[in-house]
């Protein structure tokens, strides 16, 4: 009897349990799988501020995609985001590639997610992750041996470390030294006889990570201006028919286009060509392209390079007139200024305030509109080796080529 009643309690429970758990269905989707995968960073080694990160993301092909690659960068620069997104489909994997330009330096972790499903409808989702660390940038400048600017060396330094590190030997550098994500560009005085008041020069790069200059030859031993933006290569030579020319390339070609002729110096300023014409003496802007040319001076204003030359700033030009009139002026061509009574070299126009340094090393500030200045710091004998407005800051070079930094 108790064996019957045993038997008739597994047949019931039996039972229970039956109606209890559904039967499985083929086909139905299971529970959510993860698969990893390696994230790999270009360039390597060494990446600063402003320059262009590659990551490239390798996951085995599990299923097919579901939706678009999902990214989340983690770091100091809060807004950065992943762009130029893409997703390769190979035999036994997927590549997903992005880019990003971080702004501030620090460790910045990105995020991968990437959803697959397989062939029996089972949703797999790739996770990967990986981590890069970004410099601050190096400041490039030109130190003078013994105040002559024929002979002299290139030093590089990062502000907080505060450590200059010798580059190269350079003699007679004109101009600013320009950086870019491949190395740092400037010109090198090819004749020092001045013509029209304008240098003669060669185009010298450094990559990265090396100390010895390369000449760049294509663009000849004549150049008399430079600007390097997004890429190319912008710069105004003196041709063996005795014209000026403004010319571009790219900047890893060694093909140059002419832009423009009749043009001794140009300089590029927010996505503008602001230049001088060689034969009518003008001030002139115009578009990369080449379009919407317009003469910013009235025809009788004569401007003569070898008298004074031309800065472009944030928000103003400055030049000397054929009459030694000292004239500032928007970027569309209207005056604001006669600055016969500055007594300095301008560093900056933005925001409506003036920055200029004097002779005795000091850095004022002055209202457009005002003849009032503020004199906000005085380094004395101390060379200056660059002025950052924006930034508020001022590197300075000590008799023992040591570089400090001051903010104001």
């Amino acid at each position: 009897m108790q064996t019957i009643r045993r038997i008739l309690t597994i047949f019931f429970s039996l039972i229970f349990l039956y109606g209890a758990v559904p039967p499985t269905i083929h086909g139905a989707p299971e529970s959510k799988a993860v698969v990893g995968g390696s994230l790999a960073f270009s360039p390597r080694g060494q990446v600063e501020v402003g320059q262009k990160v590659t990551i490239t993301a390798t996951i085995a092909k599990k299923g097919e995609i579901k939706e678009e690659a999902r990214f989340s960068i983690e770091g100091p620069d809060e807004e950065l985001e992943m762009d130029e997104v893409k997703i390769k489909e190979k035999s036994k994997k997927y590549e997903v590639t992005g880019t990003f330009i971080p702004e501030e330096p620090g460790k910045y972790t990105i995020k991968l997610s990437l959803f697959m499903e397989d062939e029996d409808g089972q949703e797999i989702e790739a996770l990967v992750d990986g981590s890069i660390r970004i410099n601050s940038k190096w400041i490039y400048y030109y130190v003078p041996e013994n105040g002559d600017h024929s002979r002299g060396t290139i030093y590089k330094d990062r502000l907080e470390k505060q450590e200059a590190l010798k580059i190269s030997k350079a003699n007679h550098l004109t101009g600013e030294i320009h950086q870019d994500e491949d190395g740092i560009y400037y010109l090198r005085v090819t004749d020092p006889r001045e013509l029209g008041g304008i240098f003669k020069s060669t185009l010298y790069t450094i990559k990265h990570g090396r100390n010895t200059p390369e000449a760049l030859e294509f663009a000849g031993k004549k150049i008399t201006s430079l600007s390097i933006v997004d890429g190319y290569i912008h710069f105004t030579a003196y041709t063996s028919d005795n014209k000026f020319v403004l010319y571009k390339s790219k900047r890893k070609s060694d093909k140059k286009e002419i832009v423009r002729e009749n043009v001794d110096f140009a300089t590029v300023s927010d996505d503008w060509y602001y230049f001088h014409d060689s034969v009518d003496q003008g001030l002139y802007k115009m578009r990369l392209d080449g379009t919407d040319e317009t003469k910013l001076t009235d025809d009788d204003t004569k401007i003569y390079i070898n008298q004074s030359p031309i800065g472009v700033y944030t928000d103003a030009i400055a030049f000397r007139d054929s009459n030694f009139k000292h004239i500032l002026m928007t970027k569309d061509g209207k005056i604001l200024k006669d600055m016969k009574a500055l007594n300095g070299y301008i560093v900056e126009v933005v925001d409506g305030s003036l920055y200029y340094s004097t002779h005795d090393n000091a850095l004022y500030r002055a209202e457009i509109d005002s003849d009032e200045k503020e004199k906000i710091v005085d380094f004395e004998k101390d060379a200056i080796v660059e002025i950052n407005v924006a930034k508020q800051y001022v590197l300075y070079m000590k008799k023992n080529k040591e570089l400090y930094k001051v903010k104001w």
